[in-house]
């Protein structure tokens, strides 16, 4: 067993982020008869997050588990200090890509009809979407500025996957631990 380099991981993070966002297109469809209710829509931005950002733990938390194996066989010295921390940043640079395409898109009105297919690519953002009444296929109706806040909605793409390694480096979720640890 060794290390898995950078890109693998990148490759992973990546992977489990477009999963997220597949889940989260996929329920906020499935619930979209009931987008009109705003309680409905806020529940759903709520579990859109957590779904999203679950899986981003996930992808660092599997990492930081073997890296604790590796580290217990003394198959390497330490963990690499930030890797994950890195790799979330350019997973945050990934999904900003398309809220930059937008924004320009609201701007020069490049493409036409961009807005249905960022709304399926960026699916955690899509229930913000339509509580912000994005609802509709026109980007001339789009104020420029929606994408930035669409953007923010990633900002904590490193903080979840540097936790989630280090919860799973320190094996800080394992049953046996929590229940049985003496306290100090």
């Amino acid at each position: 067993m060794q290390r898995k380099p950078f890109w693998k991981l990148l490759i992973i993070g990546v992977g489990y982020m477009v999963l997220g966002n597949i889940m989260s297109t996929v329920m906020t469809v499935a619930l979209s008869v009931f987008a009109d209710v705003t309680f409905v829509t806020v529940i759903l931005f709520v579990l859109t997050l957590f779904v999203f950002y679950s899986l981003v733990f996930t992808a660092a938390f599997k990492d930081g588990q073997r890296e604790r194996l590796m580290v217990k066989n003394h198959r390497v010295d330490a963990p690499i200090k930030g890797r994950w921390a890195l790799i979330g940043v350019i997973m945050f640079a990934v999904m900003c890509i398309p809220s930059i395409i937008l924004f320009f898109d609201a701007v020069l009105k490049l493409f036409d009809g961009f807005l249905i297919p960022y709304r399926m690519i960026c699916g955690m953002i899509y229930p913000l979407a339509l509580s912000m009444g994005v609802n509709y296929s026109e980007i001339s109706m789009l104020p420029p500025y929606y994408a930035f806040i669409f953007m923010g909605c990633y900002i904590f793409i490193p903080l979840a996957a540097h936790l989630g390694f280090n919860v799973g480096f320190n094996d800080s979720l394992n049953p046996d631990r929590i229940i049985y640890e003496k306290k100090k």
